[in-house]
């Protein structure tokens, strides 16, 4: 018999030297050390599963009250790991997200009963005070409270819809609140001065946030099935929709139906335009391709295949047209219809077909899982093997040097026009259907039954996911002009996206995780140190311009004076070495008793704070005296930092709190409110803001007196380092989900999601002009980003609703599923 496993350390009990692998949790996985595993493995999917768990524990154990229960963003994790990985969860996990799943859909009824009650309020009320003139007075401020009850009720409604990625129901939802607010603002003010203004402030941030957040421009809506096919026409004014319903509809590109085509007997798997924009080809369940002119008559028939034809395609010249099939074959047909060639080769079904720009060879992708590449002859020029599943698509970049493969493997593969594989993009969590490159050539959009559409940049980079569809998305593609994705789902719907792409500049060469990055105080360099022992300089360009190794192993810590003329560096010994710019040895620091986490220096460079795992903070002189040990909290001590004016000095710990002290280490306050760690602690350039962030996925803003300010939730995961900008006006959070977010600090709204990385992000910094972030990652990368296009918003609420408009025509004009009121809105 085996002997029991030695408890596992806490982060509230000292860590036994015995321990060697457990012990990695928190810390150890941040920080330098000597350890080198990681979980790659479906990491992101593991994670979330093992927090649900936890969560359900803490569910069961609390008697299963509500409270306990998931909402938002962590709750459409926990819906699309119970629909998509049912058979891996315990009874009990299973019960847990079946009750957050009724409890959201009670919250929504909820919202819209108290929202139909609050009109009826304000048109019983208005009733009444006609009928009873003498009580009008009295009637009227009924009225004036239940509209501004309604008000609230839509801001929650809009808010509800964006966490449920309903983009233009949250948008429209909250120009709606908007207008009404607008109509009665002179007299509620007059009556209700503090309520209305609260309401106006909430009312204008949920609008600012839903225009920012709505990246779908419009939902097309008439097929009664499927929709497996989109394809924009050459000239990006017309859309064309192929659907397993048997028919193809015609679209312009502001959403007005134009045409319905009838004439398949089963359904349309694909549908594409010449060159010339004139003809549309179909292909069919009922193995015939159909083509069609563009005012949607019938003009010819192609028969010839034995099986279902899943893919068509016009050569660049439009003299021909390839189409692919579930009888294993590839056909050449000529314009007018007759059958040139038929290529085999492929040892089952074919599911994409697509001349190259140059229009001499031939990709196809098969359920054999291989790309074939053909001479326009029927010669086999090569065979690209790599995917482990089928291939479902295929599709040239522009300038035809690359081919993408999109594959039910969950990946998309690129491949050099000769054949080799260079990159494979992961990130989709489920079959990929589709494949296409931007007009440019710089960006390529994939879609998958994961209901994602997800961007890429050429060397790889994720830039952004799109959400939306409720079900499998099959089909995408961009307009000629590359402002709109169309996108086909299994959801009935076809969508149009706009899609704000800022590709960040990606340092290599680092060979593991990158603990911290961030300028140098001119802002042309960029300083980064990470688990291979190694700082190195880069320039803002990319090129690496030096690389020095780590004076002592496993560095935990290191912190630098504001001239960078001094440097501080904690090791795994529990000791802290004061060194000079060139290196040279000043002092060595003992005194703490375990790990050392984080260390910050005074502005005037006369005390360094220390924090550690031995749930103490240590302030020391430059020449090497201990001054004072400031103890309190409960758990590790994960961050220190201090007060611009060096007279205040906060400590964030694993006990959930944050403590300010005074310089000579008297407790002033302790902030509670995190339900879990505090790893991130920065205060804002002005010293009146301290900003913390938690284990728990929040940012808490805080006054210096201790005072809750905001509270910015939109993370999925833990958030481990903090920034402001250099004006206090915006604060840039990052997280373990892989994201840096950027928030306005007055309003607490998020500004902008940064996607990119593919692994925890673990610093995040501004440059001293704050245009620029730069990020470091375990995904062994640093990434500068541009802020290019981001202000913050005036809360005018006069112009957040233009804009909100604007925004929103092409959707109230041809959406057939809106009444009128909604339809109105904006009228």
């Amino acid at each position: 018999m085996c002997p029991p496993s030695p408890p596992l350390p806490t982060p509230y009990s000292p860590l036994p030297s015995s321990v060697t692998i457990e012990v990695a949790h928190e810390v150890l996985i941040r920080y330098w050390s000597t350890l080198r595993w990681w979980l790659e493995e479906n990491r992101g999917r593991l994670r979330s599963q093992r927090q649900i768990e936890q969560a359900a524990q803490l569910w069961k154990h609390g008697g299963e009250q509500s409270d306990f229960l998931l909402q938002g963003v962590r709750l459409a994790e926990a819906e699309d790991i119970y629909i998509n990985y049912t058979e891996e969860l315990s009874f009990d996990v299973q019960r847990f997200i079946a009750a957050c799943l009724e409890e959201r859909q009670r919250q929504q009824l909820q919202e819209k009963r108290r929202l139909k009650q609050a009109q009826k309020a304000v048109t019983v009320i208005s009733i009444l005070g006609i009928a009873a003139f003498s009580f009008a007075g009295l009637a009227y401020q009924q009225s004036q409270k239940a509209q501004l009850r309604e008000i609230q009720a839509l801001n929650s409604l809009s808010e509800n819809f964006l966490f449920s990625h309903k983009q233009l129901e949250a948008l429209s939802t909250s120009v709606k609140a908007g207008q009404e607010l607008q109509k009665m603002m002179f007299s509620s003010q007059v009556m209700y001065p503090d309520t209305t203004k609260q309401i106006k402030t909430a009312t204008a941030t949920t609008l600012q946030q839903a225009i920012d957040q709505t990246q779908e421009r419009n939902r097309l809506i008439g097929h009664n099935s499927w929709v497996s096919s989109v394809s924009f026409s050459p000239d990006g004014q017309m859309l064309a929709s192929a659907s397993t319903d048997t028919t193809i509809k015609l679209w312009k590109r502001d959403g007005k139906l134009l045409h319905t085509l009838r004439g398949h007997s089963d359904g349309v798997n694909s549908v594409s335009f010449s060159p010339d924009g004139q003809i549309i080809a179909s292909a069919g369940t009922d193995a015939t391709i159909k083509l069609w002119s563009r005012d949607g008559k019938l003009l010819k028939t192609l028969s010839g295949h034995n099986d279902g034809v899943n893919s068509v395609a016009f050569s660049p010249n439009g003299q021909m047209i390839v189409s692919g099939s579930d009888d294993d074959t590839i056909k050449l047909w000529s314009r007018d219809g007759k059958l040139l060639k038929t290529l085999t080769g492929h040892s089952q079904g074919i599911d994409s077909v697509t001349f190259s720009p140059q229009g001499d060879i031939i990709a196809s992708g098969s359920d054999d899982r291989t790309i074939k590449l053909w001479s326009l002859d029927g010669r086999l020029l090569k065979t690209l093997s790599g995917h482990t599943d089928e291939v479902l698509s295929v599709a040239w970049s522009k300038d035809g040097q690359t081919i993408a493969s999109a594959s039910a493997d969950n990946t998309v593969k690129l491949w050099s026009r000769d054949g080799r594989l260079l990159n494979t993009l992961t990130g989709h969590n489920s079959d990929v259907k589709s494949v296409s490159f931007s007009p440019n050539g710089k960006i390529i959009a994939s879609a998958s039954v994961d209901k994602t559409i997800k961007l890429w940049s050429l060397d790889g980079q994720l830039l952004g996911t799109l959400q939306g569809h409720n079900h499998a998305v099959g089909s995408v593609s961009f307009s000629s002009d590359g402002q709109l994705l169309a996108s086909a789902s299994d959801d009935y719907t076809i969508r149009l996206w706009n899609f704000d792409i800022n590709a960040p500049k990606t340092l290599f060469g680092h060979l593991d995780s990158v603990n911290s990055a961030w300028f140098n105080p001119n802002g042309n360099t960029v300083f980064s140190v990470s688990n291979d022992k190694t700082m190195k300089f880069w320039s803002l360009d990319g090129k690496l311009l030096k690389s020095i190794p780590s004076p002592i192993n496993d560095i935990t810590s290191i912190s630098f004076t504001q001239d960078e003329n001094t440097v501080a560096t904690a090791s795994a010994d529990n000791t802290i070495q004061l060194r000079k710019r060139d290196g040279s040895l000043l002092h060595i620091l003992k005194g703490h008793t375990d790990w050392i986490i984080n260390m910050s220096f005074s502005p005037d460079a006369k005390i360094l704070a220390s924090a550690s795992t031995d749930k103490t903070v240590k302030l020391w002189s430059l020449d090497g005296r201990l001054l004072n040990t400031l103890k309190g909290h409960n758990g590790w001590v994960t961050n220190v930092e201090f007060s611009p004016d060096g007279e205040l000095l906060a400590s964030a710990s694993a006990d959930n709190s944050i403590k300010l002290w005074s310089r000579d280490g008297r407790l002033l306050k302790t902030l509670n409110g995190h339900n879990a760690s505090v790893w991130a602690l920065t205060f804002s350039p002005d010293g009146k803001i301290i900003a913390s962030g938690s284990q728990d996925g929040t940012v808490k803003l805080w006054s210096r007196d201790g005072r809750l300010l905001q509270n910015l939730t939109g993370h999925t995961d833990a958030v481990n380092n903090l920034s402001f900008s250099p004006d206090g006006q915006m604060i840039a959070s990052a997280s373990d989900d892989d994201t840096i977010k950027l928030w306005s600090v007055h309003s607490g709204m998020l500004l902008r999601t940064f996607q990119g990385h593919t692994g925890d992000v673990r610093s995040v910094n501004f440059s001293l002009d704050g245009k620029m972030i730069v990020s470091a990652s375990q995904d062994k990368t640093v990434k500068i980003w541009r802020l290019t296009g981001i202000e913050l918003q005036t809360l005018n609420l006069s112009q957040l609703l233009k804009r909100g408009c604007d925004r929103l025509h092409d959707y109230l004009t041809t959406n057939p599923n809106l009444n009128t009121g909604d339809r109105n809105i904006c009228q």
